[in-house]
């Protein structure tokens, strides 16, 4: 059953994306609509996705998925009874994923015979992924435990959440810092964080942003908002000066 999903603005500059024909980009987003499943799993017939998703245009189905599988966008998966699907790389990652819909993909009911069939990888990007295909979010095995890889350590961001003013979300946060360093230096967040500190000193808690929050809209840009003199009544024979 075709389903809704979603597009986030970074997939229109993701270094990956770009290299991909107009077409097969989107043919790919095409084929988020017809997944089997919430695990990204999606029926291994091109002709029957070229119908689905560009039903009047002249196009090769077989190339353009050919394209995408070259690009490492997708991975081609078989049973041991020969059957193959189509596995579209990371889909949780993108994808908002309701726990409550239970699956009936084949594929996922066959998760632990399933393996890879020899493709071509994108080069340009880390070969994260094992043999045997895996299910779930990144850090979780087929049996839904965490892996014991852990992230390496990072001081910058130790020194960051050391002196951020409110202590939550730590783990949402170190993920919002390194996208933050794409975008800026340490330096200049820790000098956010100062003006930050300033801004919310002596105020309840609950109105200062989470950290990741304050990471990802950027708020290290924020002008800094200076603290007015208290303004003294003349009635007490002062003066502001």
């Amino acid at each position: 059953m075709a389903r809704i999903r979603t597009i986030k603005p970074e997939f229109w500059t993701d270094g990956n994306i770009v290299k991909l024909s107009p077409l097969a980009r989107l043919f790919f987003i095409g084929m988020w609509n017809f997944t089997l499943c919430d695990h990204g799993h999606v029926a291994d017939d091109a002709l029957r996705l070229k119908l689905q998703i560009l039903p009047m245009d002249d196009i090769d189905p077989e190339a353009i998925l050919s394209e995408i599988i070259t690009a490492g966008r997708v991975h081609r998966i078989a049973d041991t009874a020969g059957r193959s699907y189509l596995h579209i790389k990371r889909f949780e990652d993108h994808q908002k994923i309701d726990p409550r819909w239970k699956t009936r993909c084949p594929a996922c009911a066959q998760a632990d015979s399933l393996t890879l069939t020899e493709t071509q990888v994108s080069l340009s990007e880390p070969q994260r992924d094992s043999p045997e295909l895996t299910l779930g979010r990144d850090g979780m095995g087929r049996d839904g435990k965490k892996t014991s890889s852990k992230p390496a350590a990072s001081p910058e961001f130790d020194a960051f959440y050391s002196v951020y003013p409110r202590h939550v979300g730590k783990v949402a946060a170190r993920k919002a810092y390194d996208k933050a360093l794409k975008l800026t230096d340490a330096a200049t967040i820790r000098a956010g964080v100062e003006d930050l500190r300033i801004q919310v000193a002596g105020k309840d808690q609950q109105f200062t942003p989470h950290p990741a929050t304050w990471l990802n809209e950027g708020r290290w840009d924020d002008e800094a908002t200076k603290v007015a003199a208290p303004i003294v009544p003349a009635m007490y024979g002062w003066a502001n000066r």
